[in-house]
């Protein structure tokens, strides 16, 4: 079960979000944009469907879009930030995309060095503060990673996140395994198995985790957490707290007093 002891959010930049955080576990779950974080102190067992690891304190590791993760602490609660660059910020660190193709990130975890210690030493500032520092310290990083730019459809990771798309785009009525597959253009079966494979779980599950994704997205841009949850076709506002609170372990209202502050 999802056990966080704190975590604010603040926006460092208009493509760039970023959250401070203690955490004992976390459930398998995703977030729509690429997460990097940065481990302050501790030890945590993270693990995806693309790797495995043990992380200490002063690393820094990666997840994709959409790329389902779990960790648990070793020990006391683990104190990390997560950096969530857009798309846009990624353009200025790693190889451009065409139409319909998708950026991949490969690295998965970068050991302390200089660089990763220049990003922790910018992010020691209070959070909300001091973000060209904190801006140039993570592209600096962005640029040891290594980078793929692929087809939508060749490779399991790719077909997942390409069934994402049309669920974000379909919303929550059109997640059948059946009719996701007819729309991509591959057999219901290697759906299925492309997802048991690289995300772990079923479509349904994944499309409730894309909601709140979605949700995110809403609340960083401003809008009341009512009209969140009916824009990202939850229930309710209880519901989409519920299934928030899943992701991240606060309720939404943390992110939404965080992202309106204005970053400085």
């Amino acid at each position: 079960m999802t056990r966080v002891d704190s975590m604010t959010f603040a926006h460092q930049h208009a493509d760039l979000l970023r959250a401070r955080a203690a955490a004992v576990e976390f459930d398998p779950h995703l977030h729509g944009t690429y997460s990097v974080v940065v481990v302050t102190n501790g030890t945590a067992h993270i693990r995806s469907g693309r790797w495995s690891r043990t992380v200490h304190t002063g690393d820094v590791f990666f997840f994709n879009p959409f790329e389902v993760h779990a960790g648990r602490s070793a020990g006391g609660p683990a104190r990390y930030d997560v950096l969530y660059p857009s798309e846009a910020f990624l353009d200025n660190c790693a190889a451009a995309t065409r139409p319909g193709e998708i950026r991949t990130l490969r690295t998965e975890v970068l050991a302390r060095n200089r660089t990763t210690r220049e990003l922790v030493d910018a992010l020691s500032a209070p959070i909300g503060g001091d973000s060209a520092r904190i801006e140039e310290s993570l592209r600096q990083v962005l640029r040891e990673c290594r980078f793929s730019v692929e087809s939508p459809r060749s490779t399991p990771m790719s077909i997942a996140r390409t069934a994402c798309r049309l669920i974000r785009r379909d919303g929550p009525h059109s997640t059948r395994t059946d009719d996701l597959a007819r729309e991509i253009g591959v057999n219901p079966s290697h759906l299925a198995r492309s997802f048991r494979k690289t995300i772990g779980i079923p479509p349904q599950t994944y499309a409730r985790q894309v909601r709140v994704a979605r949700a995110r997205e809403l609340i960083c841009a401003g809008f009341e957490l009512n009209d969140v949850a009916q824009m990202a076709d939850f229930a309710d506002q209880p519901h989409l707290t519920r299934e928030f609170k899943k992701v991240f372990g606060v309720p939404p209202g943390v992110l939404s007093r965080g992202v309106r502050q204005p970053p400085r």
